[in-house]
């Protein structure tokens, strides 16, 4: 176990705090990216940064707008909420970090998360078994992927990383044994079929990595509560803030499910799109958790005005 140092101990402090220690703020630093790379149409997922100099309160920025970002004081890494929208089509999306003051600052050297281009007859993921997988286990999981335009020598990626991938059946499937340490803590995981060609994979489909009985969620507020008709709000997203949020929870809008990324229990994601807001009115925003347990949240307006 990652133990923190003096500098993330002291900065601690002063955040709970507020005294003043001569403690300032080191500007933070991206060294790595974890998926480095996704193909456009992949459904949302936690991207996870490794670097330097990141706290509790270290912020990350996709295009220069906040996401919801959660520090691990154990791996060192920041993990932030990657969505449906932000991959749907090829291209770059550029990744900053920012330290609050004293000091620190926004880094400006931004580093990108490739969306490659899905090709003609690559592979496409139709369904996973299991679908989700319980935090904690002490058990290593057997993941079975289906789909279309399988080939023998084709992977199943984890978060990006390569697995020991067999191939049965006809039409293929894939199958993976995934270790018990890979499911540590609750997170959106995404699993991809990576081809022998570099670059070459599947859109990426959702794993949530969750309790074994879900909370009925609770909402608190919405951010932000308001929109201008005919336009979306900062990042074309609302950061959702409450409690007994998990990995599979969904974001309905006005009792429809919208795409949905998790942060924390305390904290998740939701898109908005452009027709979300082409009218004037109010949308009822509730949080949905599955079985086993799970339930719906009392609803926050959101207006379009």
């Amino acid at each position: 176990m990652r133990r923190l140092g003096w500098a993330a101990l002291l900065a601690m402090a002063v955040s709970i705090c507020g005294c003043g220690s001569g403690f300032y703020y080191p500007t933070p630093q991206i060294t790595g990216l974890f998926p480095q790379q996704v193909t456009a149409g992949s459904q949302a997922f936690t991207l996870y940064l490794s670097g330097n100099n990141f706290y509790i309160n270290t912020t990350a920025q996709w295009d220069g707008v906040n996401r919801p970002a959660v520090y691990n004081q154990e791996t060192g890494q920041l993990s932030m909420t990657i969505l449906d929208g932000d991959v749907a089509n090829p291209g770059t999306g550029q990744i900053t970090v920012t330290n609050p003051t004293p000091g620190g600052g926004l880094n400006p050297v931004q580093v990108s998360l490739v969306i490659n281009a899905p090709t003609a007859n690559g592979p496409t993921i139709t369904s996973i078994s299991p679908t989700s997988v319980v935090a904690g286990t002490s058990s290593n999981v057997m993941l079975t992927v289906n789909g279309t335009n399988f080939a023998s020598t084709d992977s199943i990626l984890l978060n990006g990383t390569e697995l020991n991938t067999t191939a049965s059946g006809s039409p293929l499937e894939l199958n993976a044994t995934i270790p018990a340490e890979d499911f540590a803590s609750e997170s959106l995981a995404e699993i991809a079929v990576q081809t022998s060609t570099p670059g070459l994979a599947s859109p990426s489909v959702k794993l949530p990595i969750g309790p074994a009985t879900n909370p009925v969620p609770k909402l608190t507020s919405i951010a932000p509560t308001s929109a201008k008709i005919g336009t979306v709000p900062p990042g074309a997203l609302l950061v959702l803030t409450g409690s007994g949020f998990v990995p599979g929870s969904v974001v309905d809008f006005n009792g429809s499910p919208r795409p949905t990324g998790y942060a924390s229990p305390t904290q998740i994601a939701v898109g908005v799109l452009s027709s979300d807001v082409a009218t004037g009115g109010t949308i009822a925003v509730t949080v949905v958790n599955p079985n086993p347990g799970g339930g719906t949240s009392p609803a926050v307006n959101f207006s379009i005005q």
